[in-house]
């Protein structure tokens, strides 16, 4: 029983490997991409944040959700960088107008989706639908 244990973490380990290793090729393919219109700075700035935010849910998808349910702001947050760089890949878009239309945007949907999900929010529903 121990012997095929041992196999089974291993083989999760080694496709956890795999996983992050996909995770991080597809963060450089991102970070190429905005290399190649926004320049070398934006470029691993993108590498960065794409790799290692897949790198670290292909890891630990459970860790993820643990840590995402113990800082909801912050995890709503992430919305910021991911469409200012996701804004970044339009062409006649400058850089700072990106950077603008993401932090408008993410503090409208950091907003709503805080304010959605504070349980206070659904305690004082569930009141008012009972009388």
């Amino acid at each position: 029983m121990t012997i095929q244990s041992g196999r089974t973490s291993r083989s999760r380990v080694a496709w956890r490997l795999v996983g992050v290793a996909f995770a991080l090729g597809l963060g450089a393919l991102a970070g190429e991409t905005i290399e190649d219109r926004r320049g070398p700075v934006l470029g691993i700035l993108a590498f960065l944040l794409y790799g290692v935010l897949m790198a670290a849910v292909m890891w630990s998808p459970a860790a993820m959700r643990r840590w995402s349910a113990r800082h909801p702001v912050l995890d709503r947050l992430i919305f910021v960088p991911l469409a200012c760089f996701g804004l970044l890949l339009i062409p006649a878009l400058p850089w700072w107008g990106a950077a603008l239309l993401a932090v408008v945007a993410g503090a409208a949907f950091v907003t709503f989706a805080t304010r959605r999900d504070n349980p206070r929010n659904r305690r004082d529903k569930r009141r008012a639908a009972k009388g």
